[in-house]
């Protein structure tokens, strides 16, 4: 019998949530297997220490900065606020003070950074603690599968950044925009 590593594991959730889109399956069912990849990874790195809410915060600015200077939209809900700070970091790049995400400081706490995925997190947790609140419910608006598969993709990519993804991978994230 083979044996499964964690990011064979995470991998092969990646895959079976976008044959779960494509299938046109429930979005639950295709948030929860999302999440279970995204959790597991998120424990990876993790353990490799960082946090992935923090990754994702330094790459999203960084990468808005980026396009910021090179004069193409930045595809990100921005406020003010954001657009001040991706400003910011733009003119850390233009200085040569910010060369990579990780240059980035993130001062959030891990509550808080917790907090950001939030959205993401609550139907996969709705369903694996249901002893400590048996009559809860679920708002549907708040399952986004799509959105989960996005963000295990990115888990996944912080990992194993040399790694070619596999072509579903890449046409699924074609189809969405992505690349």
């Amino acid at each position: 019998m083979a044996l499964i590593d964690k990011l064979t594991a995470a991998e092969r959730l990646i895959l079976s949530g976008i044959v779960m889109v494509e299938r046109n399956d429930d979005p639950l069912a295709v948030h929860v297997v999302a999440a279970s990849a995204l959790s597991l990874l998120r424990e990876l790195i993790d353990k490799g220490g960082d946090n992935y809410a923090a990754m994702v915060l330094q790459q999203g600015l960084f990468h808005a900065a980026a396009a910021r200077r090179a004069g193409t939209p930045v595809n990100l809900p921005t406020s003010p606020e954001i657009d001040a700070l991706i400003d910011d970091v733009a003119a850390g790049i233009e200085k040569g003070a910010i060369k990579h995400p990780s240059d980035l400081t993130v001062t959030l706490d891990a509550k808080e950074l917790h907090k950001l995925l939030g959205y993401i997190t609550r139907p996969f947790n709705f369903l694996k603690h249901a002893q400590k609140d048996p009559l809860a419910t679920l708002d549907e608006s708040d399952v986004d599968g799509t959105g989960a598969i996005m963000h295990a993709v990115t888990a996944y990519t912080m990992l194993c950044p040399a790694e070619p993804l596999p072509e579903q991978v890449g046409a699924f994230l074609r189809a969405h925009g992505i690349i």
